[in-house]
């Protein structure tokens, strides 16, 4: 399926009705007894989730010239915030440290906010980059509400100490049926294409969170300079976007 033949407006629908139906199962987890106490902190989470939504949708839904303007204001944030977090270690470092540093830089978020912005405002590829939006915050939520419930191994204790294994699997499965049963509905991909992408998106959402993780553990910080509460700065909400949406659109281009 080449990537024109997904709207934004399909993708957009499929975002919101996601959205609706994560509220609806957070409802009933706060309604019952043996996960209300767990699930009823998670609704701030959720309130600042929707205006992570809302940010996605309206570049797109702005479209040109409004989306590159935007999409710049981003790569520019997000470039202030891992200069940021570098900049604390760059008095101490050796001249050979600061190039490494400089190229880590380079590498991640460099180089995908690079190929993000080029995907994103390509023509033709709004809505297969909305899905691997739709795709990320479906695998972060499950993820992190099976953690929640369920999590008791840490996966990567120095990385990234609140992923649990439990976690991460519930994520997993719970993306691959959200994915096999939206998919032929909702965007009209075949079950095979959508476990596919799904695949696809949760070793890619992953890496995106490692690799943003890994920037903020080497500077001793939690966050980015933050942006939302609840969420930290716009890196620590996109990392794993920044590898996906790219990934996604080359993988529906090969279809």
């Amino acid at each position: 399926m080449p990537t024109g033949t997904l709207s934004f407006d399909l993708a957009a629908v499929a975002v919101l009705a996601c959205l609706g139906i994560g509220a609806v199962l957070l409802g009933l987890g706060s309604l019952v007894p043996a996960t209300a106490s767990r699930a009823r902190p998670l609704w701030p989470v959720f309130a600042t989730e929707c205006v992570i939504v809302a940010g996605a949708l309206l570049p797109f839904a702005l479209g040109p010239p409004w989306l590159d303007i935007l999409l710049g204001l981003f790569a520019v944030r997000i470039g202030y915030e891992a200069m940021h977090i570098a900049g604390r270690r760059w008095p101490g470092e050796t001249a050979a440290g600061r190039m490494r540093l400089a190229v880590e830089v380079a590498i991640f978020p460099g180089v995908p906010v690079f190929l993000f912005v080029m995907v994103a405002s390509a023509p033709g590829n709004a809505g297969v980059v909305l899905v691997s939006f739709l795709l990320v915050e479906t695998y972060d939520s499950y993820a992190l509400l099976g953690g929640k419930l369920f999590g008791r191994r840490p996966a990567f204790p120095r990385l990234s100490p609140r992923k649990t294994v439990e976690g991460l699997v519930a994520g997993a499965v719970m993306l691959g049926l959200t994915a096999a049963l939206a998919g032929p509905l909702a965007v009209g991909w075949s079950i095979g294409a959508s476990l596919s992408a799904a695949a696809l998106i949760a070793v890619t959402a992953v890496a995106g969170d490692l690799a943003g993780s890994r920037l903020k553990r080497a500077s001793g910080v939690k966050d980015y300079p933050q942006v939302l509460p609840q969420q930290g700065g716009l890196l620590d909400i996109t990392d794993a976007w920044l590898i996906a949406a790219p990934a996604l659109v080359l993988l529906v281009g090969l279809w």
